[in-house]
């Protein structure tokens, strides 16, 4: 009996230390909750009918041109510039108008967005055949955390941010209780990231494991303090720029490049900014008085999208005193407590414990409203410098010297290869990651959004030197929707390239000896 009792209990003590081991190998996985948080205007905001307000309707801007097209053509004829703003300014202040702010910042109508205040479970439909953007991340999110565990918060991106803030933290606060996580993941986007410093300034980090800002204006864009600062001029072969590289293909793209070089040779870019620009010179003051500041400069949204550097002049360009006394205390506080605050809220976080990462793209230009905002090295809207918390980059399309070293010295080099970004200038160097030639907030739908994912399952904090797939600097070829470390040898120039680049300087050369010749005729 004795012998039969030790035998079992033998047994007994035998199972349980085999159990015991394999325990955390059977352990769940943690639960985590995948917040996206919007950029600008993902869905359209709609009025108190459910009409759409922003973007306008093709219907009001089909009745906005009719009505501006005799103005336009009657100036050609005239050349009357009052005459001309009396005739387009009241057909664009009906158009855009119903977004208008008061001087408080409060919205004249009741205007807001499509919120998504749960998962997104029956509701998965607009981003499940997401290619790019934060669509193509929320399907990522499904793909990688379940679409019981993924949501979206998104937002009215005119309202002051710091407001946006307290939802989020309601919408963190239901997650919380209704779905037991045991991490929650945020990646915010382009204007989300006014949103997510708002709410780390008023409510910290505790309840975030991971934050993510990907193309985030979180330091502001250059083209909008550019605009509300009254620097204003258009930038034609800006604009041409861009446009080439909106059609992510080599060949139209140097085929756009090249046209731009011909008209600059003939001429006809010069004479159609100056056009432009002298309509605008002439109306600046109305365009801003009657346009630029009852619709766009009260709204408290876009005050956060203005830099540092911008700030005081704005306020001074865009806002009339002891009128607006209100409206500068709430953005002041924004600005002041929040994004001047950076960096110790994202340093206060991951010293909390929770993984802080940014990424940012660049090799594009901005919107072509200035020739300050045209030379900014960007992802199409915000500047590299600010989206990266403060690397140091060349102007777009140049590099450094050859003599430059980077600014702040360390073991690591943070020089891209092709010699365009610094990143050692960055709040968070070692959690930085750089993408060139991807547009703003664009994450095509694979291995960009595999890239995100990698941030986002990761339970320890990640550095550019985590993994040799995803080092500081990378590119994505379009072509072959691949995300690959940037060498040399990606960005080498191709055939193409080359052919495109001869048939420029060769056009250039003919209309400059063509020129030459006819000025010597003249004299």
């Amino acid at each position: 009996m004795k012998k039969t009792l030790k035998a079992f209990l033998s047994a007994v003590l035998s199972l349980a230390m085999i159990v015991s081991l394999c325990l955390p190998s059977f352990a769940a996985e943690p639960k985590t909750a995948f917040i996206v948080v919007s950029g600008m205007n993902t869905f359209p905001l709609v009025d108190s009918n459910s009409d759409q307000a922003f973007p306008p309707s093709s219907d009001s801007i089909t009745e906005m041109v009719l009505k501006v097209i005799l103005p336009v053509l009657s100036f050609f004829i005239t050349n009357d510039y009052d005459a001309l703003g009396d005739g387009i300014f009241p057909p664009l202040y009906d158009c855009f108008g119903p977004l208008a702010f008061d001087e408080d910042g409060n919205s004249v109508q009741d205007i807001n967005g499509t919120l998504f205040d749960c998962s997104l479970v029956g509701k998965e439909e607009p981003f499940i055949a997401g290619e790019s953007n934060e669509f193509a991340t929320v399907r990522a999110g499904i793909d990688t955390f379940g679409v019981e565990n993924t949501y979206f918060f998104n937002y009215d991106w005119r309202r002051d941010p710091l407001e946006h803030a307290d939802r989020l933290n309601a919408f963190i606060e239901k997650i919380k209780a209704e779905g037991n996580y045991d991490r929650i993941v945020l990646a915010a986007f382009s204007m989300g990231g006014t949103v997510t410093c708002s709410y780390l300034y008023k409510y910290g980090s505790d309840d975030l494991d991971t934050i993510i800002l990907c193309s985030t204006a979180f330091q502001g864009t250059s083209c909008v303090g550019s605009l509300f600062s009254a620097d204003f001029s258009l930038s034609l072969s800006g604009l041409w720029h861009r446009l080439a590289l909106l059609t992510r293909d080599n060949t139209w793209e140097n085929l756009i490049d090249y046209l731009d070089e011909v008209l600059e040779s003939a001429g006809v870019n010069s004479f159609l900014e100056n056009f432009a620009n002298g309509i605008t010179d002439n109306l600046k003051d109305r365009i801003y008085a009657e346009l630029l500041i009852p619709i766009f400069g009260r709204m408290p949204g876009l005050w956060a999208l203005v830099p540092d550097e911008n700030y005081e002049t704005a306020k001074a360009t865009m806002l009339n005193g002891e009128e607006t006394e209100i409206l500068v205390n709430r953005i002041d506080t924004y600005h002041y407590k929040v994004q001047n605050n950076a960096e110790k809220l994202l340093s206060d976080a991951m010293n909390n414990g929770t993984n802080v990462y940014l990424l940012a793209q660049y090799n594009w230009p901005s919107l072509p409203i200035s020739d300050s905002v045209s030379k900014s090295n960007s992802d199409n809207l915000i500047d590299v410098r600010y989206a990266s918390g403060g690397a140091t980059s060349a102007d777009l399309g140049e590099t450094f010297s050859d003599d430059y070293v980077q600014k702040i010295q360390s073991e690591y080099n943070y020089i891209s290869p092709d010699r365009q970004i610094d990143a050692s200038t960055c709040m968070f160097p070692e959690q930085t990651w750089f993408f060139r030639d991807m547009g703003h907030v664009d994450y095509p739908y694979g291995e960009s959004t595999d890239f995100i994912m990698w941030l986002a399952t990761s339970e320890e904090q990640l550095t550019v030197r985590s993994n040799p797939d995803y080092p500081q600097f990378m590119t994505y070829d379009y072509d072959n929707a691949k995300l690959l470390p940037l060498t040399e040898e990606a960005i080498a120039p191709t055939t193409v390239d080359t052919v495109f680049d001869i048939l420029g300087k060769i056009t250039v050369f003919f209309f400059n000896t063509v020129n030459s010749l006819f000025e010597n005729v003249l004299k």
